[in-house]
This record gives structure tokens, C-alpha cells and sequence, in this order.
């Protein structure tokens, strides 16, 4: 194991990575400039330009993006090993969990419609359907290059990740704290498990008239990966917490980082949505969308602090003992 971490010979797919990543990152930064600027390139309904509310998602946005592409060229570059951790981890998690999902549910809701003959983009849509070709694909590719360049900065600054088991060393003076966040991690999730399966099946508890009468594949799929993403979560939490696993510590580390992170991130985007004026936020009554959002996004934070305390003992055990400690 040790290595494959120091083998020179992974800056090829690290740089393929990044450069695939770049590729999804600049024509996004580049239209998002134009709208900031008051262009209509790829604006149908120009009103739109005129809205605070779409100016702020536009910022917001671009400077997600404009993030994402420093953190990027980061995994490459010699001084990305010198940024803080917390600044290279706190943005991506979020990504990664944002572009996880993404890289999950475009190609299959693509090819559903597809095969429906479904259209893909409604006719009163206040953007060209070649901008949405543009934005997802680009996504897809940030997505990729994240994930892939992500992985190698992360083996060679927290190898111990990649080389330890979840069941070594011991628990720390933490371990009540991290086994009680865990098991009210899962109650939570369990519950949201319930709500978003049961509309994946057809069941309409909670769901605003609206969206019931409206209901398409890309609902259903949603619902059913956020099911799969709060299982992940739970599941990856407590495994690393419970110590028991004699399984790769890098296993339940990804599932709860993947889980947790598009929780909290899509959660915060939805409420973001929704409480601000905006052409993108449905209005009227949200049924208990809010709810479920708002205890989505505690959860994934919940999951993440508790795996970040967890993950710090488990670095501090794999440090090796000061010369002199045994005696």
C-alpha cells in the first residue's frame, strides 16, 4: 500500500483529472460572468436579468465554482499541500457531494426521457436548452475531476486513511460523544430513509398539491438517492465509530463523506431556494419539504463534525510514538 501512495507514476491521472475538471469549470464561470455583466447569451426570457434574487444565485454560484476551480489546481500544484486542511476539506465535501449526485442522477434522467419521449426541458424554461447541455455536462466533469484528483491528494496527505483498518487503536476520551451522535444519527436517518422511500413508491404524505399533480422520473430518482445517501451516512458514521469493522478504514470514511456531504450541501441549496425571492423558488405551500430539508442539512453536519472527531483520533493514534514514550 505504502507504495502505490508513493508512486510517482499517479501525477498522469492526476493531471487528466484536473484538466477534465477544468474543461467542466470554465465554460460555467464563463457564462455566469456574462449573465453577472447583463448579457442574454443563452437567455430566452430576459426579464430575468432585471431580478435581484437571479443576480444573488448567479454570484453565489460563480463563486462555488470559481472555489471549486482553485481547489482543483490545488490537488496539483506544490502549494495545495500547504493550504490548511480545513480549507481544501469544508469546500470539498460540499462539491463532492453536490457532484456526486449529480454524476448519478443526469445520465439516468437523460436517459429516461430519452426513452419516454419525454421532453427534457419545459417550453417556458427562461434559459436555452443548450445551456443546460453546457451546465450538466460541465458538472459531470467537475464531478469526475474532483472526485479522481481529490483521492490522490488525499493518500498522500492522510495516508493512514488508505493503510489503516476501522477496528485499529482505540477509542479516544471522545468515544461516548461519537457513539451518541452516531446512533441519533441513524434514528434521524431512519426517519428520513421512511419519508423519501415512500414517495419513491407513489406515496403523496407531505408533498404539496402542486408537485403531486407534477410528478416525474427525476422526482422519484431523487427521492431514491437520497434514501441511498442517508443510509450511506448513517451507516459510514457508525461503522467508523463502533471500531468493530475489520474492513479498510477508507470504506465507511467515503460513504459517510459522499452521504453526508450531498445532505448538508443539496439541503442548504434547496433552503436557500426556498426562503429567498428568486425565479427558481416554486412559492405557495411546500407541504413538509422544508421540514425534511432542514433536518437533512443537520444531519450531514452532524455526520460530518462526529467523522472529522473520530478521524482525529484515528490520525493521532497512527502517529508513531516520540522516541523514549514506551519507557
Amino acid at each position: 500500500m505504502t507504495q502505490l501512495i508513493n508512486d510517482p507514476r499517479i501525477g498522469v491521472p492526476r493531471l487528466a483529472a484536473t484538466a477534465v475538471a477544468v474543461v467542466g469549470i470554465l465554460p460555467y464561470l464563463a457564462l455566469k460572468l456574462i449573465w453577472l455583466a447583463g448579457g442574454t447569451l443563452g437567455i430566452q426570457d430576459p426579464s430575468v436579468l432585471e431580478d435581484a434574487g437571479f443576480f444573488g444565485l448567479n454570484l453565489l454560484t460563480f463563486g462555488m465554482d470559481a472555489v471549486a476551480l482553485v481547489i482543483v489546481l490545488a490537488f496539483v500544484r506544490p502549494w495545495g499541500r500547504r493550504i490548511p486542511a480545513g480549507l481544501v476539506l469544508l469546500p470539498t465535501w460540499v462539491g463532492i457531494g453536490l457532484l456526486a449526485t449529480i454524476l448519478a442522477q443526469v445520465p439516468l434522467s437523460a436517459l429516461a426521457g430519452v426513452l419516454s419521449g419525454t421532453p427534457l426541458l419545459s417550453e417556458d424554461s427562461p434559459v436555452a436548452g443548450w445551456v443546460y447541455l453546457v451546465v450538466y455536462a460541465g458538472f459531470c466533469c467537475q464531478g469526475l475531476g474532483l472526485i479522481i484528483g481529490f483521492r490522490y491528494h488525499a493518500r498522500r496527505r492522510w495516508p493512514w486513511v488508505f493503510t489503516r483498518g476501522v477496528s485499529d487503536g482505540t477509542a479516544g476520551a471522545t468515544g461516548e460523544f461519537q457513539g451518541f451522535a452516531a446512533w441519533g444519527v441513524v434514528i434521524v436517518a431512519g426517519v428520513l430513509v421512511l419519508i423519501n422511500l415512500s414517495w419513491m413508491l407513489g406515496a403523496t404524505y407531505g408533498l404539496p398539491a402542486a408537485l403531486v399533480a407534477d410528478r416525474t422520473f427525476a422526482f422519484y430518482l431523487n427521492s431514491g438517492v437520497n434514501t441511498v445517501l442517508a443510509v450511506a451516512a448513517a451507516a459510514g458514521l457508525l461503522v467508523i465509530v463502533r471500531r468493530r469493522s475489520g474492513r479498510p478504514l477508507w470504506i465507511p470514511v467515503t460513504l459517510a463523506w459522499v452521504g453526508s456531504g450531498a445532505m448538508f450541501g443539496w439541503s442548504l441549496y434547496s433552503m436557500i431556494i426556498t426562503l429567498t425571492p428568486n425565479p427558481l423558488n416554486p412559492g405557495g405551500d411546500q407541504g413538509i419539504l422544508g421540514m425534511v430539508s432542514l433536518f437533512t442539512l443537520l444531519t450531514g453536519a452532524v455526520v460530518g463534525l462526529t467523522g472529522i472527531v473520530a478521524l482525529a483520533e484515528h490520525a493521532s493514534a497512527s502517529r508513531p510514538a516520540p522516541p523514549g514514550a514506551a519507557g
